[in-house]
């Protein structure tokens, strides 16, 4: 099998493969926390994350394969919605435009754009003060190593809205520079699983969204 080949595999375990041989990190399916974000978004606890998300301009790195990061920025009404994968990204193309139709008459339909980049590479050419993120399930033995993340860190930290929060669920990206809190949500698929939520951001989304802040915190 060709470089190419594995790169389009239906077979995430090849694309992995292409993932390692290439050291620009390691090709996660991913799936499992964005899901559990999103559904948690959708129950009466986790709304006021739709709050925290409206009119942003949100971006998800490491999109993996799955829609559930259109679909969390989706019922937040979000402003667009950016997908960045380097590995999966047409995978994350048809998801997303499934995901559209099945979902047409119960979920806001927002633009969209999926991006085959490494994260590193795409935050660089982003502008300062523009971006919320979401970032679910990137821990550190998918990174191409500790120099990278640490860049991929501060990019996030130089790109993020005043008033937008990084939302970060199971990942290792800690943007040091930015006040965070972190809060546990139990998974409405499986009540007795415990799921991490960090919400990272300046003060300017600290003092706009503490009311909010303080209902997640008591309801999770």
């Amino acid at each position: 099998m060709t470089s190419d080949d594995r790169l389009v595999s239906r077979d995430w375990k090849d694309r992995l493969s292409f993932s390692r041989d290439g050291g620009k990190g390691f090709a996660a399916p991913g799936g499992e926390f964005t899901r559990a974000l999103y559904e948690w978004s959708l129950t009466d606890q986790g709304s006021p994350l739709r709050t925290i998300i409206e009119g942003r301009r949100v971006v998800e790195l490491g999109a993996g394969m799955m829609p559930l990061g259109y679909g969390l920025a989706a019922v937040g009404r979000a402003r667009n919605f950016v997908a960045v994968e380097p590995f999966y990204a047409d995978l994350q193309k048809r998801s997303i435009h499934s995901f559209i139709e099945e979902n047409s008459n119960l979920i806001p339909r927002i633009p969209y754009k999926v991006v085959e980049r490494d994260m590193l590479d795409y935050l660089i050419d982003e502008p300062d003060n523009l971006l919320c993120i979401v970032c679910c399930g990137i821990e550190s033995c998918i990174l191409p190593g500790p120099d990278y993340q640490s860049k991929v860190e501060r990019e996030v930290a130089r790109t993020l809205a005043p008033e937008a929060f990084f939302i970060s669920s199971h990942s290792d990206l800690f943007p040091r520079a930015l006040p965070f809190v972190d809060l546990t949500y139990k998974r409405p698929s499986n009540p007795k699983v415990s799921d991490r939520l960090r919400l990272h951001g300046a003060r300017e989304a600290f003092d706009l969204h503490g009311e909010t802040l303080s209902l997640l915190q008591v309801r999770s």
